[in-house]
Formats: structure tokens, C-alpha cells, sequence
């Protein structure tokens, strides 16, 4: 499986909240989800060793609902978020047997608009 590439940013202003969804659709059939979890890893650069942002389903930051794809970071979090451009993966670890499966899901980049009242 390959990742989506996304061609435009996802976009944070700096002391708001971040929320984005997907739907993720085969087919245009709905997938299931039920039971995969997901990670999202952005970093200054790919060959950077320090994540700029971590979020997963276990610990927090991303939910799923169906076949939705839910990313949240809360406006405290962004107001610290001094950096203006990254480089991120989002995956996907199947449920199953372990060793899970894991597939890319979305690649792309994140930019941080300064805030006027962060």
C-alpha cells in the first residue's frame, strides 16, 4: 500500500485548535477500521531524530469512528509550537496477530501560522 501524498499542507494557527478528519474510502466502500490504530510523526526534516509532533490513538491526539480519521491537537498545545514548517507520516498497525501489519496511510507536510493572540 502506498501513501496518499497530500499536494497542500495541513495548516495550524498557532494558539487555536487543530482539528481535521478523513474518511478513508476503497471502492467507495467505506474501510474498516475497527480495531486499527494509527501514528502521526512530524519533524523538522525527514532525517531529523526529534518529533515536533507525536500523536496516536493509544496515548492521544487521534481518534477513530467508523471509517473516520480524526486528528485533534488543543489550542494550549499549538500556542507553544514555535516552528513554521514539517514533514509528516500518518500509518496505520492493523489489529491482528502480532507482528501487526503496518501501512502507510498519508504523507505530506504541516506549517504553523503565527497567531496574533498565541
Amino acid at each position: 500500500m502506498l501513501p496518499y501524498v497530500r499536494k497542500d499542507p495541513l495548516t495550524i494557527v498557532q494558539g487555536c485548535t487543530f482539528l481535521h478528519t478523513w474518511e478513508w474510502t476503497a471502492g467507495g466502500q467505506p474501510v474498516d477500521l475497527t480495531g486499527a490504530e494509527f501514528e502521526l510523526v512530524a519533524k523538522s526534516s525527514t532525517d531529523n531524530a526529534t518529533a515536533l509532533i507525536h500523536l496516536t490513538t493509544a496515548n492521544a491526539g487521534i481518534t477513530v469512528n467508523g471509517n473516520a480519521i480524526t486528528l485533534r491537537i488543543e489550542e494550549a498545545i499549538t500556542r507553544t509550537y514555535i516552528w513554521r514548517d514539517a514533514v509528516f507520516n500518518l500509518r496505520v498497525k492493523w489489529p491482528g496477530p502480532e507482528p501487526r501489519r503496518v501501512d502507510p496511510f498519508m504523507t505530506g507536510r504541516i506549517e504553523v501560522l503565527p497567531g496574533v493572540l498565541a
